[in-house]
């Protein structure tokens, strides 16, 4: 991969954690935000039981940025509450992930991929 690729967001993107998704029932959630067209497209599912969130799941449509964060992502949501999850911020990710600024905007996206988890949870699912 180029050089501009953080360490961290070659692991995730060479090795993507909780890739797929939850079929639709009873404990899950899901948040859409994005489309193909536009280049970046986030589907998160997570389950949920006793008010946290029990696993997350993505699928990411766009450059290897977005399949890194979306990888890196699932494994930070959970135990997290509603709150918790309403609260999150694409800032964290953008910490961890080093995103070069002109690629940013990707990850508005992804947090309101989190913002659309948290009102499905919000809806019961």
């Amino acid at each position: 991969m180029e050089p501009e690729y953080a360490p961290i967001v070659v692991e995730h993107f060479e090795h993507p954690r909780n890739g797929g998704h939850f079929e639709a029932g009873e404990g899950v959630i899901r948040g859409v935000a994005g489309s193909v067209e536009q280049g970046t497209m986030f589907v998160l599912s997570a389950r949920v039981a006793d008010d946290r969130i029990e696993a997350v799941r993505f699928e990411a449509y766009g450059c290897p940025h977005c399949i890194a964060a979306g990888s890196w992502l699932t494994e930070r949501l959970v135990g997290l509450d509603r709150a918790q999850l309403e609260a999150w911020n694409w800032r964290d990710a953008d910490q961890a992930l080093r995103f070069p600024a002109q690629k940013r905007g990707r990850l508005l996206i992804l947090e309101d991929a989190v913002r659309a988890l948290a009102r499905d949870w919000a809806r019961g699912g």
